[in-house]
């Protein structure tokens, strides 16, 4: 088949105008110009977006499908309070209901021109039988708890029957992961075990760090709003809990848990010595901005990050600490915070619409080890390839200079998810505007609703 637009964005290399994709079997088999693709190809299937650039499918490299339902639960919070008013709502809802919510959340992905996520999951079947069903690429995190290290053997036994289930809902697109979930769920001593397992058996990690003020204040101090949040939930009961005295980057650095393979997800409250570490370990992080907004835990150091060599990804967080899964957006905030001061009043150089294009594609792909299958439109990737609608100024430019290649890439993110219209995942249109989602079941509107009924929503 071949895929023509009015432009073509590969990422790899300076956009085309009036391009074209060739894919079969899967991958992308060329790039170029739709004139250039068309000769001895006279029987080829020809697919034309007019008004549209062909671009690298979106990796939305932090998300939780499972809290789909909760979009609008709570509003703008601090991380404390906004913690214990999820804990109290996850308690309302069964498996069953998480696996409707996830199945939502995939769907809005697609529709919105994610190609690819990486979900982290508490019961991991739920999201990952939701990205099979909407035809996405995914890696799923499960989700993995424990302060008690007396309970640490029954953790990791448990754990192992977890994932050999998780890996049975995986299509051939997916595989499954491992999410320590926080410093302040995760003892010292299961972090570096989980670490162990990961490398031993093959696995990649992800886990939420230094995302607020209050995860720094519960770590070196043992007090705070996290502190408090705990108790009023009973998470605590039991279980003899004493503060590192340390950063949580430094802590997890301690544990050995930070690596290549350990997606670092947010770091907003990191200090030069943290960056350092998590530059000197290989670490990459996945940003938030967003959600890091509306749960006012600060901006992230993204600039200082990027300069000292940590490569830093881009990710939505869930619909419980977001308004939606827009990557778009996500792009958009990424730009707004780098205008502003870091938490210490320094400031940085603003991030480009190229930068964080691909902060949404190849670096994502980068940051989940993924690079060599997908983030770029290149012979031989596979052909997770989108769509999306562009302004009349653009299609009427037909040049390859530089200043044009800026001007396609700020059009771009100037899109939002409504533009996208065609998302495809290994060669397969999962989404198409003129026919719609490939699978949505019939009866997941009315499912979701009860859902969002028992959440009081």
């Amino acid at each position: 088949m071949l895929l023509e637009a009015d432009w073509v964005l590969p990422v790899a290399g300076p956009p085309l105008a009036d391009g074209g994709v060739v894919v079969g079997d899967g991958k992308i088999l060329g790039v170029g110009t739709a004139a250039e693709l068309r000769k001895g190809r006279p029987a080829e299937q020809v697919r034309a977006f007019p008004g549209c650039v062909l671009m690298p499918g979106l990796i939305n490299a932090h998300s939780h499908l499972e809290y789909s339902a909760f979009q609008h639960f709570s509003k703008s919070r601090g991380f404390g309070e906004w913690m214990l008013r999820l804990i109290r709502a996850r308690r309302r809802l069964t498996p069953e209901d998480y696996a409707v919510s996830a199945l939502w959340g995939a769907f809005d992905c697609a529709r919105a021109g994610m190609t690819c996520i990486a979900d982290t999951s508490f019961e991991g079947w739920t999201s990952a039988r939701a990205a099979r069903e909407a035809g996405l690429r995914a890696r799923i995190y499960l989700e993995v708890f424990g302060l008690d290290d007396a309970k640490l053997p029954q953790v990791m036994e448990r754990l192992e029957d977890r994932l050999a289930g998780l890996r049975e809902e995986c299509s051939s697109v997916m595989e499954p992961g491992i999410s320590p979930h926080a410093p302040y769920t995760v003892s010292w001593r299961l972090y570096r075990e989980l670490a162990r397992f990961g490398k031993r058996e093959g696995y990649r990690l992800a886990t939420h760090v230094a995302e607020s003020e209050a995860e720094v204040e519960l770590l070196k101090e043992g007090t705070g709003p996290i502190a408090l949040a705990h108790k009023a939930a009973k998470l605590w009961t039991g279980v003899r809990w004493q503060p590192p005295g340390v950063s949580p980057v430094a802590h997890l650095a301690s544990a050995g848990a930070l690596s290549p393979d350990m997606l670092a997800v947010h770091a907003i409250q990191v200090d030069d010595a943290d960056i350092q570490v998590l530059a000197e370990t290989g670490t990459p992080v996945a940003h938030c901005p967003r959600s890091n907004i509306l749960l006012q835990c600060g901006k992230a150091p993204v600039a200082r990050m990027r300069e000292a060599g940590v490569l830093v990804a881009l990710g939505t967080d869930s619909l419980a600490s977001n308004d939606s899964l827009d990557m778009f957006a996500e792009m958009r905030a990424a730009m707004q915070l780098s205008r502003e001061p870091d938490s210490d009043g320094r400031m940085t150089k603003p991030l480009t619409a190229g930068e964080v294009l691909r902060m949404a594609t190849i670096d994502s792909a980068k940051a989940l080890g993924l690079q060599t299958k997908i983030g770029t439109l290149e012979a031989g990737k596979a052909a997770d390839i989108i769509a999306v609608r562009l302004p009349d100024a653009v299609h009427a430019r037909v040049s390859s200079s530089t200043d044009d290649s800026r001007d396609l890439e700020a059009r771009v993110v100037s899109a939002d998810a409504m533009d996208v219209d065609m998302t495809m995942v290994g060669g397969e249109m999962i989404f198409d505007l003129r026919s719609g989602l490939a699978h949505k079941p019939p009866d997941l509107p009315g499912h979701f609703a009860v859902v969002r009924m028992k959440l009081g929503l």
